[in-house]
């Protein structure tokens, strides 16, 4: 009776087993299928029409090309290409001032004695909103009867045409705009890091003779180090790929001038280029061309992200 019992046991617990591991097994089959369909098979997709001239939807109208829409890409650049170049760079240039913002305002919060979830709630309200719904408050804002302008008018300044007349005013918005929209998010990260550092290690320095500057650079920064080596990746890929902030101001600006006697396409950036290479009429490079583009450029967030891993080496202090 005893070794019956033992046995629809053991055959229970057989049979949980199974039923566990085809469980787990089922459950990570989802996210797997889903990395596949929309992660994987798109991008092979990109990569074998980036060989090939296409105008259309239909794959059957595919005709090979070799490396040529790559040769293309890489030199045979127009003023849309070139602008797109300088833009997604400015952006990239951003990223520093993005991080060296967001620690200054982190500390200054952490020092003060009342309201810091006040603080720290306000500069990350942005970022928990709509990028779509944050660029038209911009664009409403520096628009030529907007906010900013009727500002500069009760200083006694001109209005200006800060989405229209050039690039570079469009850029500086753009800028500013993205600055904004993220700056709340690093701040938050900086703050509980910098809640982290014990302050023993302040109060020995102190002791010590050293001053603010050297317990900066020999406290705070190898204990925050990690984090800002985290942002800096995240910030650089994220600069690499900007395209909606500048998509909706810039949406019926068109062209501005460049250089007098030119005229490109108003906040153009490398991602925005590919999408305009596919869906601009103005434009007419065909989906090889713009499949192209994107591997380049997932190429170049490859390389910057393995670069920026192998310098943190360096000077990211994981041990403090």
């Amino acid at each position: 009776m005893m070794s019956m019992k033992r046995n629809v046991n053991e055959k229970r617990k057989k049979r949980k087993v199974v039923r566990d591991r085809f469980t787990s097994t089922a459950v990570a089959a989802i996210p797997l299928m889903g990395w596949l369909l929309f992660g994987v098979i798109p991008l092979a997709l990109a990569l074998v029409v980036g060989f090939t001239e296409l105008h259309s939807t239909d794959l059957t109208e595919m005709k090979f090309i070799g490396l040529k829409n790559f040769k293309t890409i890489l030199t045979n650049g127009d003023g849309h290409t070139y602008l797109s170049y300088l833009g997604t760079f400015i952006f990239i240039l951003s990223v520093p001032l993005t991080i060296g913002l967001a620690l200054y305002i982190a500390d200054k919060v952490n020092r003060t004695k009342i309201g810091k979830k006040f603080f720290r709630a306000i500069f990350f309200i942005p970022f928990v909103c709509s990028m779509v719904v944050v660029s038209m408050t911009f664009r409403l804002l520096f628009k030529p009867d907007g906010v900013v302008n009727a500002i500069f008018q009760k200083l006694g300044f001109m209005p200006q045409g800060w989405l229209a007349d050039s690039p570079v005013s469009f850029l500086a918005v753009a800028i500013v705009l993205s600055i904004w929209s993220g700056i709340g998010w690093c701040i938050v990260l900086f703050q509980a890091a910098l809640a982290g550092v014990d302050s023993s290690y302040y109060e020995a320095a102190k002791l010590d003779g050293a001053t603010p500057r050297q317990m900066f650079w020999q406290i705070t920064w190898p204990a925050i180090s990690p984090t800002t080596s985290y942002l800096f990746t995240m910030k650089l890929i994220g600069a690499l790929q900007v395209m909606t902030e500048t998509y909706v101001l810039s949406s019926n600006l068109k062209y501005v001038a460049l250089w007098p006697g030119t005229t490109v396409q108003a906040g153009d950036t490398v991602v925005r280029h590919i999408y305009n290479m596919i869906f601009e009429s103005s434009y007419l490079y065909g989906y090889g061309l713009a499949a192209a583009a994107g591997w380049i450029l997932a190429i170049v967030v490859f390389i910057f992200t393995q670069v920026n891993l192998k310098l943190q080496d360096r000077w990211v202090n994981y041990d403090f």
